[in-house]
């Protein structure tokens, strides 16, 4: 009975020898491909996960699917394909930034698939997957150390006079309130229409660059009719629309297209009590003779009654005032003859240099000017006026070149940053224009404004302060090589 056990237990024990040798050699054959998906499904993340809510009516505009799921993945790039469950393909809407999935009922994760970045499996954070009638979104980053990354839109500020214009930017119209609108474009030029009612329209287009924002002024110039009022009366009083333009004769303020009433007075006496019309831009001149003007009693004369009616039912254009010079000056640069921009030119001629100083954070990063080494750390000297490259040097690693012009005399400060592997952006969107940012305590900007050179897989943090408004702050975490979008609120401050 002994021996017996004894045989069963060394045939298990040689079968399970058996089966840990056949498990070994199977999965041997599979470590480059195992390692292959370690490695590139570094280089995609999928981020700032959560659930778009309606508001009340449905105001927030929440589109939803009865038998899907919808999520919208931010991303610039294309090229992806994804797998819900591992097991069905989803296909990809592509929009403005944005790639919309709609998933099966439950989905637990999302195999996301690309020629440069790999593969990605990303486990919904959620118990029960994503659901059916529910709208999801979510950031897809992406990171390749061979690739550069290239900023793709950029933002665009309109600030518009009369301040309830309408602005049409690549055929899409929108409303100005304010007399501002910021926008985020693609990078390039964008045909822009600014019209406004009784106002010249204006349209010119913007070019966008990855280097800066653009702030595009515009002062529509107003359409209006005239009014000149000539009478053989000496010392009467001359009004339109109960307004009072002069005596024995006089020329109206703005009018607009339309009947007007015109009243002439002496004395509590109503000489003229009548109506006109006028059109769109003209010059109108009414000349009234002596036979014209007849004097009414003051207890029948109503002229006083109908000046206070226009009054208040006044048709001249109370938003459009005219323009002063200075204020056509705060939006338009000056033009010469030919109506070419007029700037000026600072004289480069005898000796004239800047001081320069460039520092940078670290002590033991070297500085070059013109692929010349001129210290580390920091560097204190005078360059002519002309194109110079700045770069910094660190442990076999260098930054990218920085372009400085030297126009004149004038002192020039700059900060480097010591050279890495991968830098980041940071794109910062607020409900309010104008507002300060501050990066780690350091004010890069104002909003809506785009970060560059942040050393990247590092966090920030990132406040907004602006006068009459509450302060706000946020962590954000950037991604080397990519663009990381963050968005923040304001609130008024009640007195």
């Amino acid at each position: 009975m002994r021996s017996e056990k004894y045989r069963i237990g060394v045939c298990m024990k040689w079968w399970l020898k058996v089966l840990l040798l056949l498990f070994t050699f199977h999965f041997s054959l599979l470590p480059s491909r195992f390692s292959l998906l370690t490695s590139t499904a570094q280089e995609m993340h999928i981020v700032e996960f959560k659930k778009l809510k309606k508001g009340p009516l449905n105001m927030n505009h929440v589109v939803t699917s009865k038998k899907e799921a919808i999520l919208d993945l931010k991303t610039s790039e294309k090229g992806f394909s994804f797998m819900a469950d591992g097991k069905q393909e989803v296909a990809a809407e592509e929009g403005e930034g944005i790639l919309t999935l709609k998933a099966p009922d439950k989905t637990a994760f999302i195999v996301v698939k690309h020629a440069d970045y790999g593969q990605l499996t990303w486990k919904v954070p959620q118990k029960k997957g994503l659901r059916r009638k529910k709208h999801y979104t979510a950031t897809l980053q992406t990171f390749s150390p061979d690739k550069e990354y290239k900023l793709k839109e950029q933002w665009v500020i309109f600030e518009i006079q009369p301040q309830d214009a309408i602005l049409t930017v690549d055929s899409t119209m929108t409303t100005i309130h304010g007399g501002r609108k910021q926008m985020y474009l693609p990078i390039g030029k964008h045909a822009w229409l600014a019209e406004a009612p009784f106002h010249q329209e204006e349209k010119d287009t913007v070019e966008l660059t990855d280097e800066k924002r653009e702030i595009v002024k515009i002062a529509l110039q107003p359409f209006y009719s005239y009014l000149a009022v000539k009478t053989e009366l000496e010392g009467c009083d001359i009004m339109v629309d109960g307004q009072w333009i002069g005596k024995t004769q006089g020329t109206s303020g703005h009018l607009r297209e339309g009947s007007h009433r015109l009243i002439v007075m002496k004395d509590s006496l109503c000489y003229y009590d009548g109506e006109f019309e006028i059109g769109w831009k003209e010059k109108k001149t009414i000349e009234l003779k002596a036979e014209e003007l007849k004097a009414v009693s003051t207890k029948k004369s109503l002229a006083w009654y109908y000046a206070q009616l226009a009054r208040d039912s006044v048709k001249r254009d109370s938003v459009a005032n005219d323009s002063t010079e200075a204020d056509q000056r705060r939006f338009r640069p000056p033009l010469t003859e030919d109506c070419s921009i007029k700037t000026q030119s600072p004289n480069l001629g005898g000796e004239v240099k800047a001081s320069v100083t460039i520092k940078v954070q670290d002590e033991f990063t070297s500085i070059w000017v013109n692929r010349e080494m001129k210290g580390y750390g920091s560097w204190e000297g005078e360059l002519e006026p002309g194109y110079y490259l700045i770069s910094t040097e660190k442990d076999g690693l260098e930054s990218k070149s920085k372009p400085l012009w030297i126009y004149d005399a004038t002192p020039v400060k700059l900060e480097l940053l010591p050279p890495m592997g991968s830098y980041g952006m940071l794109n910062v969107q607020c409900n309010e224009i104008g507002a300060d940012v501050y990066i780690n305590d350091k004010l890069v900007g104002t909003t809506p404004c785009v970060i560059k050179d942040l050393p990247g897989d590092s966090r920030y943090e990132v406040r907004l302060e602006k006068a009459g408004f509450s302060k706000a702050v946020k962590t954000v975490k950037v991604v080397g090589n990519d663009l990381t979008h963050v968005k923040m609120k304001i609130k008024k401050v009640k007195k």
